[in-house]
């Protein structure tokens, strides 16, 4: 009699605590849906539905249908969704719609999508960056000594590499364990498009009495960057903030070649002014060590992330140089440099999600490096070696990054 005036549709709401995950819910036929808490909630909005307490005895349709008319019930716990027959077909229709749906509303509305939650499970995030960019380096040294003339200098020989433009691919890696084990290494290969070089030598203190210069063109060179990183990432209270304190060790090489030579200033100890002919000297230089650093990530929603990077490198320098011209230096080693240094590393960027598990990723590099005074052993074509003080090396390098950036 009462299915003659009324029927009932009654969902049985299970797994409420947990609100992002699929919940099975029940229709009095049996018929079995999976919703998520997002569909449950619009199910609560349509007109004619209302909300019983549930009781883990279970309740039968003839037990709610005399307070269908009532009124509404709000409960705690577990709750029982039904309609009038009025509002059946209506009913009917949000289900059938929720059920066709369900799969594209609960990846595209739902804080987090089905791989992102296979991730949280497992408790691995992982992300691959690849990115092209454009860098400006400065490099110098400089030595001490014995001129010609007998007397030691302060600074005997000076060179200097200046705006060196470099285009990059940077490959970047960045995991994250049960969300607080972090682990990231990079791996960068550059090639030299152009730059200058200048080599200077003095007869006095202070970069006194030159008496020798020439200026040559540094392009067709290749460096290398590469590090990797460990960290334990802390939140502090804040879901879409990340500080990385971290420990790693990296390693860069440069290798510079000086071609179409040009002496400019001139003396009896050297050639005349003009060009050099034949010149192809080659420097190549490395910087290896371990380094500490802080990351920071902040999330300003589900699309966008700012990010800095800070780090502290020590280094041991080791360079080789062939000076292909100088006919009373060895070949191919005609001296080496050899010294401890350090540097700073900054970086700052943000990315932005244009697809699903896909962003576009932006950052500005700066580093600054130096080396302690070191040893510059000079290799001279008769098989003796010289030593002589090895001032400072110097590098500085600026680079713009864009790349792109894959989660899973």
């Amino acid at each position: 009699m009462y299915q003659s005036c009324r029927l009932t549709i009654l969902f049985t709401i299970l797994l409420v605590s947990l609100p992002d995950l699929a919940i099975p819910a029940f229709l009095t036929s049996g018929q079995l849906f999976n919703i998520t808490a997002a569909q449950e909630a619009l199910l609560k909005q349509e007109p004619g539905i209302d909300i019983l307490p549930y009781q883990t005895q279970g309740i039968s349709k003839d037990s709610i249908e005399p307070q269908l008319p009532a009124k509404h019930y709000q409960a705690a716990g577990d709750e029982s969704l039904y309609s009038d027959q009025k509002n059946m077909t209506a009913d009917l229709k949000v289900v059938d719609t929720i059920q066709e749906t369900k799969t594209k509303a609960y990846v595209e509305n739902e804080p987090s999508n089905l791989n992102q939650m296979k991730d949280k499970k497992s408790g691995i995030e992982t992300e691959f960056i690849l990115s092209m960019g454009y860098s400006v380096d400065d490099i110098d040294w400089n030595i001490a000594g014995k001129t010609l003339l007998g007397n030691y200098v302060n600074v005997l020989s000076e060179l200097t590499w200046n705006d060196i433009e470099i285009f990059q691919l940077e490959l970047r890696s960045k995991t994250i364990l049960r969300n607080v084990f972090y682990l990231r290494g990079s791996l960068g290969y550059g090639w030299i498009l152009a730059g200058n070089n200048q080599d200077s030598d003095y007869l006095g203190n202070n970069r006194t009495l030159e008496y020798s210069r020439s200026n040559s063109s540094t392009d067709d060179d290749k460096v290398l960057d590469a590090s990797l990183g460990l960290g334990y990432q802390f939140s502090f209270g804040f879901e879409n903030l990340g500080v990385t304190p971290l420990i790693g060790y990296s390693y860069h090489q440069q290798n510079l070649t000086m071609t179409n030579g040009n002496q400019t200033v001139a003396s009896i100890y050297t050639s005349p002014v003009g060009p050099i002919e034949g010149l192809g000297s080659t420097y190549n230089a490395d910087w290896n060590g371990p380094w500490i650093g802080l990351d920071i990530n902040y999330k300003f929603d589900k699309k966008h992330t700012l990010y800095a990077e800070v780090e502290y490198h020590r280094a041991d320098y080791y360079a080789e140089a062939n000076w292909n011209l100088r006919t009373d230096l060895d070949h191919p080693k005609s001296f080496e440099h050899t010294a401890d240094g350090n540097g700073i590393v900054l970086s700052l960027g943000g990315s932005t999600s244009f697809k699903k598990q896909w962003t576009l990723n932006i950052n500005l590099d700066y580093q600054k490096w130096s080396t302690n005074t070191g040893t510059d052993r000079v290799f001279v074509s008769n098989g003796s070696i010289l030593e002589t003080p090895l001032n400072e090396v110097n590098w500085q390098s600026y680079a713009v990054m864009m790349g792109v950036a894959y989660h899973f």
